[in-house]
């Protein structure tokens, strides 16, 4: 009987080791995780409240730790000004530089406009506006990015691929003044705990730490929806040339964003290209070796004009640079013949690292997030995140 009681006694206290060491280590782990402070407003009106009954709490130049359900910054008559739901009759004055910190212990997370946010929020009022920053783990973080730049619907693999990619390029931007990273597609997408889900918390929860590197160092990991066929050159849409950042053949054929056109009529290009007139002709004046226009030159009314093609592209609001053009005639009546332009194209974004269409039907035939990654970076390594890696 005591042999058997101590053999129970000596599992007790292994199983007790080991959920010690776990537990310790996933510890360990968890605060040395990067903390990520992501730009999520920048504006003069903004409303921040609690999800239901847990109070936030407030602490800045009037408030120490002063718990509150909700408040609105805004611009009023010329001043800027801050007020509780509780008493919006009493208004305290806003000045530059000041700054504020807004936290919850609610897991529902704290509401900025139509948007819930995990975290703390930083408050800074400027000049000019008011930005909101979100400031959390980067895991927690990236389980948000993952759903907010890829449907979640699509294969985990793709998931997976979109998490380490996206932990590199945000830990590649810290380090900036008052935030890190912008939440829009400046930088990349980041809409809070709605678009957070048990897949896209499973892919990063998977690929944990885990970023991409060219020797030592954190890759620029960038990435877009759709190259149209073949992947870009860094070098040939900006200054920077990037050896893992070479063109390579994409996956991306199955998708809606793969051929699309777009037309301009003659009054919006005379609206666009006021100093020349509009465009009488167009002539495309060198290409990439993938085919994406680099220069073009434009004939209008009153002159001529040269432009780039990533200026041309935010000028129109085209896809991408992947195009091709065609003026049309536009009969009228009472004005003689006018010329629109039709623009014609291929895929969606810069082009340039990984295809976000490609990687999806790379994943669906089997192929892992690694080799995924691997394919669209060349020669990059994925290891776990160290500081000295930035």
């Amino acid at each position: 009987m005591i042999p058997k009681l101590k053999k129970i006694f000596c599992k007790s206290c292994l199983i007790s080791t080991i959920f010690f060491c776990v537990f310790q280590n996933e510890t360990v782990i968890a605060s040395k995780e990067p903390i990520i402070r992501v730009l999520i407003s920048k504006n003069n009106n903004i409303r921040i409240r609690s999800d239901k009954s847990i109070p936030l709490i407030i602490k800045g130049n009037f408030f120490s730790n002063k718990k509150i359900k909700g408040l609105t910054l805004k611009n009023e008559k010329n001043r800027k000004i801050l007020y509780f739901d509780k008493n919006k009759q009493k208004k305290y004055d806003l000045k530059s530089n000041q700054k504020f910190q807004v936290r919850s212990s609610d897991g529902r997370g704290i509401w900025v406009g139509q948007k819930r946010f995990s975290g703390k929020l930083n408050l800074f009022v400027l000049d000019s506006e008011i930005l909101v920053v979100n400031v959390l783990g980067i895991e927690k973080y990236l389980s948000s990015v993952v759903g907010s730049e890829m449907p979640t619907k699509w294969p985990i693999e793709a998931l997976k691929a979109q998490a380490i990619a996206s932990r590199t390029y945000a830990l590649k931007h810290k380090g900036n003044n008052l935030f890190d990273i912008d939440s829009t597609q400046r930088n990349q997408v980041y809409n809070g705990l709605e678009s957070r889900t048990y897949k896209t918390r499973r892919a990063v929860r998977s690929t944990r730490s885990l970023v991409l590197t060219y020797k030592n160092k954190l890759i620029n990991a960038l990435f877009h929806s759709s190259s149209g066929g073949m992947t870009e050159n860094s070098q040939d849409v900006w200054k920077n040339e990037y050896p893992y950042l070479s063109s390579v053949k994409d996956f991306d054929k199955k998708n809606p964003k793969f051929m699309w056109q777009k037309t301009f009529s003659n009054q919006e290009l005379v609206n666009l290209f006021p100093k020349i007139g509009g465009i009488k002709n167009i002539e495309i004046l060198n290409i990439t070796k993938t085919g994406r226009v680099k220069n073009v030159r434009l004939d209008g009314a009153y002159g001529s004009d040269q432009i780039s093609g990533v200026d041309l592209r935010k000028k129109l609001g085209l896809n991408s640079t992947f195009v091709r053009f065609k003026l049309i005639k536009e009969q009228s009546t009472n004005l003689p013949t006018k010329k629109g332009l039709v623009v014609f194209g291929q895929g969606s974004g810069h082009g340039v690292g990984m295809s976000q269409w490609g990687a999806k039907y790379m994943a669906s035939k089997g192929i892992k997030a690694e080799k995924i990654l691997k394919h669209y970076y060349r020669g990059v390594q994925i290891k776990p995140f160290r500081k000295d890696f930035q």
